[in-house]
């Protein structure tokens, strides 16, 4: 399993949430969410779907297996930079999120 660019990380993370609560990973919901242009985002969309990480559904996108695996090592992986940084580090809870990422 290769590292991915920090884009690619927020791109697969934020899939992973959606189908998390049950809904439809598309590019409008995507580009709203990461503040891109709806063209940005179809053009990393196809470059997932090449890396086999996203497989094209009725609506939006789906992680592949390997997708999912990466998406929850991201997820991990912030998760516990923000304990690092809470626990160790001391910051407020509050402003920790953008630290971590």
């Amino acid at each position: 399993m290769t590292k991915e660019s920090p884009r690619i990380e927020e791109y697969l993370e934020y899939i992973y949430k959606l189908q998390e609560m049950h809904e439809s990973a598309t590019t409008s919901k995507l580009a709203q969410r990461l503040e891109l242009a709806p063209s940005s985002v179809s053009e990393m969309l196809k470059q997932l779907e090449q890396k086999g990480l996203v497989e094209y559904a009725e609506k939006g996108v789906v992680l592949t297996k390997e997708g999912e695996l990466k998406a929850r090592k991201v997820i991990r992986k912030h998760r516990l930079s923000e304990r690092l940084l809470t626990d160790i580090l001391g910051f407020k809870w509050d402003k920790v999120h953008e630290e971590a990422c």
